[in-house]
């Protein structure tokens, strides 16, 4: 084992003056290389292929399942005509004391 004492699996807290000091880790930085080509190529992006789903056995017909004006219906949300006033005082009630 080593000449350090270990508490908990790292090493005890720095102190100065009784206070605990933080200590910031470091980076390690990697030895790893791209080459040339690896860096000036172009991203390769593969072609999309289409996907075929089917619920409970029904093609997916995307759009045409849910129309836009049926979703639309969900998403529009009436707003109130008529805005609900909070009183802005508290609500002091008389309680006895023990």
């Amino acid at each position: 084992m080593s000449d350090k004492e270990l508490k908990a699996g790292h090493p005890p807290a720095v102190k100065a003056g009784g206070m605990r000091i933080t200590q910031h880790k470091t980076t390690k930085t990697s030895d790893v290389k791209l080459n040339d080509e690896e860096i000036n190529n172009p991203l390769k992006i593969p072609q999309p292929t289409e996907k075929t789903v089917s619920i409970s056995g029904a093609p997916v017909r995307g759009n045409q399942d849910f129309p836009a004006q049926a979703i639309q219906s969900f998403h529009q949300k009436p707003q109130p005509s008529h805005e609900l006033q909070h009183t802005t005082r508290a609500n002091i009630i008389q309680q006895p004391k023990k």
